[in-house]
C-alpha cells in the first residue's frame, strides 16, 4: 500500500499539515524537522499524489510546448533545441505536452495546461496568442517579437544576423552570393532574406540570386544543384538554415567542386552537427536553447503570480567562423 503523507506524520510525531509543508519546501519547516521528514519520505519510497496536489493548489502541473507547426517545414535540430531548453526549466512535478495549431483551434483545449511555451514562426500565429489569452493562459512566445499588449515574447534580430552572415562573405572578398531560403511565408525566412538584401545594398551590389530549399536537407541539396545548373557563376553561397546548408555541402561535393575553394557555403542557427561536417561550417549561432530555458522559467514566473518587467527580450546571435568560407 502505497506511503501517505499522515504515515509520515505518525511516525515523525508531527502534524500533517507540517510534513506536506516539508515537502513543499515551505520556510516554516525547521531544518532537524524538515531533514526528518524528508529522511522518512525517501526511506517509505514515498511519492506526491499530483491530483490531489493540483487539486489544492490549482494546478495541473503540465505545461504545453505548441509549435506553429510540427512538419517537415520545421527543422528538426530547431524543434530538439526549442525542447531541450524548456526541459531545462521545468519545475518539479511538471509534464510536458507537444502539440502544434497546423490543423487549427477548433478543438484546441489549453485548460489542462498550468501555461504555454509558444514557438511562434509566423504573422498568422497571432490569433493563437489572442485565443490563449482570451482564455486566461500564462504565456510566454519565444522564437518571433510579439507587439500585442501582455505578451511576453523571446526573439533574436534575425535580420541583423542574416547581414551579418553575408557581410561576412563580402568582407572576404566574395561578390556573387546567393540565398538559399526556407518556406516564404515564415518570418524568420522573412527576416533572412531582408537581411541578406541589406548587406548586398549596403555593398551596392543590386542583384541576388534566390531559391527556396524548404528548411531540409534535401531542400538545400535540390536548391543547391538548381543554382550550379544555372551557370550564375555564384561564389558563395548563404543559407537560411544549417539543414540546407548541409544538403548545400553535399550538392557541391556531388558536382565535383569544393567548399570553400569554389564556393563558399554558410548556415544559419549552428546546430551540433555543424563541427562536424566536411569542411565544418561556418554559420550563424542562434541561441535556440537559451532562449527556450529562458521562456520556461519566466513562464513559471508568471504561473507563480510574478511581475514580468520586461515584456521584450531580445538575445544575441554570434557569428561562428570554421572552415567552409576562405
Amino acid at each position: 500500500m502505497a506511503t501517505t503523507i499522515k504515515d509520515i506524520a505518525r511516525l515523525a510525531g508531527v502534524s500533517h499539515m507540517t510534513v506536506s509543508r516539508a515537502l513543499n519546501g515551505s520556510n516554516l519547516v525547521t531544518g532537524k524537522t524538515r531533514d526528518k521528514i524528508l529522511s522518512l519520505a525517501k526511506e517509505l519510497d514515498y511519492t506526491t499524489n499530483l491530483d490531489a496536489k493540483g487539486l489544492v493548489l490549482n494546478k495541473k502541473y503540465c505545461i504545453a510546448v505548441v509549435f506553429s507547426t510540427l512538419s517537415s517545414k520545421t527543422a528538426p535540430s530547431f524543434k530538439l533545441a526549442c525542447l531541450n531548453g524548456v526541459y531545462q526549466s521545468l519545475a518539479k512535478d511538471y509534464n510536458l505536452v507537444i502539440k502544434d495549431i497546423s490543423h487549427g483551434l477548433g478543438e484546441f483545449n489549453l485548460s489542462r495546461a498550468d501555461g504555454v511555451i509558444f514557438v511562434s514562426q509566423q504573422e498568422s500565429d497571432d490569433e493563437f496568442i489572442r485565443f490563449a489569452l482570451e482564455h486566461g493562459v500564462k504565456l510566454v512566445v519565444i522564437n518571433r517579437k510579439i507587439n500585442l499588449p501582455n505578451v511576453v515574447s523571446i526573439s533574436v534580430d534575425e535580420v541583423n544576423a542574416a547581414k551579418k552572415a553575408v557581410s561576412y562573405l563580402l568582407k572576404r572578398n566574395y561578390r556573387k552570393i546567393a540565398f538559399i531560403n526556407g518556406p516564404e511565408h515564415l518570418q524568420s525566412s522573412i527576416d533572412r532574406l531582408s537581411g541578406y538584401r541589406l548587406a548586398l545594398q549596403q555593398a551596392n551590389l543590386l542583384n541576388d540570386y534566390i531559391v527556396d530549399g524548404e528548411f531540409s536537407f534535401i531542400g538545400g541539396f535540390s536548391a543547391m544543384q538548381d543554382l550550379i545548373n544555372s551557370k550564375e557563376n555564384f561564389d558563395a553561397v548563404f543559407c537560411a538554415n544549417d539543414e540546407m546548408a548541409i544538403g548545400a555541402l553535399k550538392a557541391v561535393s556531388d558536382a565535383g567542386l569544393r567548399v570553400p575553394e569554389d564556393i563558399a557555403v554558410v548556415g544559419f542557427n549552428d546546430s551540433e552537427i555543424c563541427q562536424f561536417t566536411t569542411p565544418s561550417l561556418t554559420t550563424i549561432r542562434k541561441p535556440i536553447e537559451q532562449m527556450a530555458k529562458l521562456g520556461g522559467e519566466i513562464l513559471f514566473q508568471l504561473i507563480d503570480d510574478h511581475n514580468i518587467v520586461d515584456s521584450a527580450t531580445e538575445l544575441a546571435t554570434e557569428l561562428i567562423i570554421r572552415d567552409s568560407v576562405g
